[in-house]
């Protein structure tokens, strides 16, 4: 009963946080993006582990991007570091599907951005993935979402997104 007291304090607490934005964001200016990630090069392919079933994970990848966005801001070399539990999955391109989660590091002239994010790749090698990053440099203070899509795991990347500027 006591948990049940605690955990319904909790989710209370949480809604009425995320129900109400705070001053800081409630004048923040919103700019959407449209635009394309593509697979550039792998910097270390990682350590996968397979289980008898044809299952497993794979940790440490680093590949590197190249993304191309409406918005300049959002454009650059992406440097993204993830990790990969996979199921067998004979329609997939590459024969795998699972979640990945994962790091990126954007750069370009003005700035830099760096995020986590997840991603989905399914059993028909359907990739979805969304992440969230805070700008360095001249981006000091924005925050950047991005949402992704491929109907192949090996991309080209569909990108969208909008950064928040305070």
């Amino acid at each position: 009963m006591k948990h049940t007291t605690f955990l319904s304090m909790l989710v209370f607490v949480l809604v009425a946080v995320l129900a109400f934005p705070s001053p800081a964001m409630a004048g923040a200016q919103r700019t959407t993006f449209t635009g394309t990630a593509s697979f550039g090069e792998s910097i270390n392919p990682g350590e996968w582990t397979f289980l008898p079933d044809g299952s497993g994970h794979a940790r440490g990848i680093v590949e590197v991007y190249h993304d191309v966005n409406t918005d300049p801001r959002v454009s650059g070399n992406e440097t993204v570091v993830y990790n990969f539990n996979f199921r067998p999955a004979p329609l997939s391109p590459i024969g795998l599907a699972g979640r990945i989660e994962g790091t990126s590091h954007i750069v370009n002239d003005g700035g830099s951005w760096d995020g986590t994010w997840t991603a989905e790749m399914t059993d028909q090698g359907e990739y979805f993935a969304r992440g969230v990053a805070q700008g360095s440099g001249g981006y000091e203070g924005m925050i950047g979402h991005w949402d992704v899509y491929s109907s192949n795991p090996t991309g080209p990347f569909t990108l969208s997104g909008w950064i928040l500027e305070p």
